[in-house]
């Protein structure tokens, strides 16, 4: 939709410029508040995950002391050297309460299990093989081993008698009691998770059920690093996690999971996203509002401005606006009223210059830059018209009487002019010199020149009805008109101009107004051959044969137009 109104693009420029740069810098500010925070909270894992690599390593360093402890007990010793299983397993029992182990056991230097308060699962390779040899390459050795879908923290410490004769073995179970535990130090959640058999397992998490459930399904499907933190959403919340290796080896590789919950630790900065929102909105009513106020002051002294060119359209040149700003609008104001006081002082030049000149001559005048002394040669129509025995009727008749008489008569035959398109001249005393083709010239000037004259015929036969009915005497004109090449332009001097044609045509023009006083033509309108020539209607025009007109040497051929009634 297109605003027509500048106070609404006005305001909608304001308020969206605003929601595009408070726009932007929330989305900037947001990004860095998260980028930031998922920052933070990678560093935070990571001490977390130092942590939790140094409290298993002093854990595991407790409990290989204690182990060494028990390993040396005498009376343990005594009742591994009856041989008897159940005396074994029953001081096995009584040391896993000492220590405070979920399993005890006695492993072969082979790495099986002898004995022990657990079960390794039947036909599969002995889970301790492994630890066994690592613990004979140290003196003593702690590793993750599984057992029946469960994770342990194993350790191995060696039982001498006074040799070594086998390993002493403690299993402390990986369960989510030992992960929250190692949460309250590590302040993260924590959860132990292996690969077995291509699946994902987990044997502890601090993670409710439906997110734990996730983790298992992001780390499946997600692609990560071991020690580089990442981005993990479980359950439509985002977790920045850290995923390290604590043991095991090949399929059964065991990994401590480190998350935290980035909307947990963005919570501080909620509150100022909230204030963000809120600046947002008074920013965009303080906008709004000033938008509207620049608005109306620009828009109120812009609608003056148009009423007053509507009303200087209308004509109403004395109208002037009343802005009193003092900006660039005010500056327009004051120029529109100037504009104004020179439209007046031209259009009361144009109407006094037209009652002066025809109003052709008018605009010609006008429309120049300057006015100069010089003229071109143009093709026109020239109307000569007299009034017969017009020093007769001055006589029967006042001053006043026969210049009234006079006015009204001239001003019948100017409009017959004016209504085909001609140029009143000038007027010389009661005669009336009309041009047709400058300064505005047409196609058919002769034909609008013979129809004035019959015009003017017609209008002087109403005229005359009008006298007749007041008492004053009948009028009676003659009109002659030639087509010719004339010199058109301004005439006089530099401070006194007169727009006219002058030329042998002119003159020519006047002649034959003369030669209808001559009743042997019978004709009150009289044109020359080269006038007939350029007709394109005929308007019945009779030959009247050749003259030899006053001030030219070769004959011109006239023609008589309209009634044949003799003067």
């Amino acid at each position: 939709m297109r605003l027509r109104r500048f106070q609404d693009r006005v305001l909608l420029f304001f308020l969206g410029l605003l929601t595009l740069v408070q726009a932007a810098g929330f989305i900037a500010v947001n990004a860095a508040l998260a980028r930031n925070a998922r920052r933070r909270i990678s560093a935070e894992l990571e001490v977390g995950s130092r942590v939790f690599a140094r409290a298993v390593e002093e854990r595991t360093s407790y409990l290989t002391t204690a182990a060494d402890v028990l390993s040396g007990d005498f009376a343990f010793k005594t009742a591994y050297a009856t041989g008897d299983k159940g005396t074994i397993v029953s001081a096995l029992e009584n040391h896993k309460l000492r220590l405070g182990a979920d399993e005890m056991f006695m492993v072969s230097l082979r790495g099986r299990m002898t004995a022990g308060t657990l079960r390794p699962p039947a036909g599969k390779p002995s889970p301790f093989a492994g630890l066994a040899a690592a613990a004979a390459a140290k003196g003593s050795a702690a590793a993750i081993v599984f057992m029946d879908g469960r994770a342990y923290q194993a350790l191995l410490v060696p039982l001498m008698a006074p040799e070594q004769v086998a390993w002493l073995g403690a299993a402390f179970l990986v369960d989510d009691r030992l992960a929250q535990e190692i949460r309250k130090t590590t302040l993260t959640d924590i959860s132990f998770v292996w690969r077995d058999e291509g699946a994902w397992k987990s044997a502890a998490s601090t993670l409710p059920g439906g997110q734990a459930a996730a983790l298992l399904r992001g780390l499946d499907g997600g692609t990560w690093k071991n020690g580089q933190s990442f981005l993990l959403p479980m359950e439509g919340r985002d977790f920045v996690t850290l995923v390290r290796s604590v043991g095991g080896k090949g399929g059964e590789e065991f990994y401590a999971v480190l998350q935290r919950a980035l909307d947990e630790e963005l919570k501080p900065f909620f509150a100022l996203r909230a204030t963000l929102f809120l600046l947002f909105a008074a920013g965009l009513l303080a906008s709004a509002a000033g938008g509207v106020l620049i608005a109306r002051t620009v828009t109120r002294p812009v609608h003056v401005l148009l009423d007053g060119v509507r009303r200087v359209g209308a004509g109403d040149y004395g109208h002037t606006v009343d802005v009193s700003t003092g900006d660039e609008i005010g500056e327009l104001a004051e120029a529109f009223n100037q504009a104004t006081k020179g439209l007046a002082e031209r259009d009361r030049v144009r109407s006094l210059l037209g009652k002066v000149v025809s109003p052709q001559v008018a605009e010609e005048l006008l429309g120049r830059k300057e006015v100069t002394l010089e003229g071109e040669e143009r093709v026109v129509t020239t109307l000569f018209s007299d009034i017969r025995d017009f020093t007769a009727l001055g006589e029967k008749l006042p001053p006043r009487a026969v210049l009234e008489t006079l006015n009204e008569y001239l001003t019948r035959m100017s409009a017959a002019v004016e209504r085909n398109g001609g140029v009143v001249d000038k007027y010389i005393g009661d005669a009336v010199m009309a041009v047709f083709g400058a300064p505005v010239s047409h196609e058919d000037d002769a034909d609008r020149a013979v129809r004035t004259a019959l015009e003017m015929l017609s209008e002087l036969e109403a005229l005359n009805a009008d006298f007749a009915a007041r008492g004053l005497p009948r009028l009676g004109i003659g009109i002659g008109i030639n087509t010719a090449s004339v010199v058109a332009g301004n005439m006089g001097s530099s401070s006194r101009l007169n727009y006219t044609v002058i030329g042998d045509g002119v003159n020519l023009a006047s002649r034959l107004q003369s030669l209808t006083k001559d009743k042997g033509y019978a004709s009150r309108i009289i044109i020359s051959g080269a006038t007939r020539a350029a007709l394109k209607n005929g308007y019945g025009a009779r030959h009247l044969g050749e003259v030899t007109v006053k001030g030219r040497s070769e004959p011109t051929t006239v023609y008589g137009v309209g009634p044949e009634i003799p003067l």
